[in-house]
């Protein structure tokens, strides 16, 4: 599945190298579109091929929330710059 996570544009070499860091709890936030990740960040965006990994919605999530769960960053090569 394919989903979106915003970001700032300075961050991308980063996140390319190391992959996108889940946050200290362990949480990636997604988003199912392109204009709704724009939320984050300064309008980078970047596509995440979720594969297996555990995601979630709770009710109290904003409808446009997706939430990753994940010790571990999500590899770069399952990330592409829109």
């Amino acid at each position: 599945m394919k989903l979106y996570h915003g970001t700032q544009d300075w961050r991308i070499t980063n996140i390319m190298r190391e992959g996108l860091k889940p946050n200290n709890i362990g949480i990636i936030y997604l988003a199912p579109s392109i204009e709704e990740s724009r939320q984050w960040g300064d309008g980078t965006v970047l596509e995440v091929e979720t594969g297996d990994l555990h995601l979630t919605a709770f009710d109290d999530c904003k409808e446009w929330e997706i939430l990753c769960w994940t010790q571990k960053p999500i590899a770069p090569d399952k990330l592409k710059e829109i």
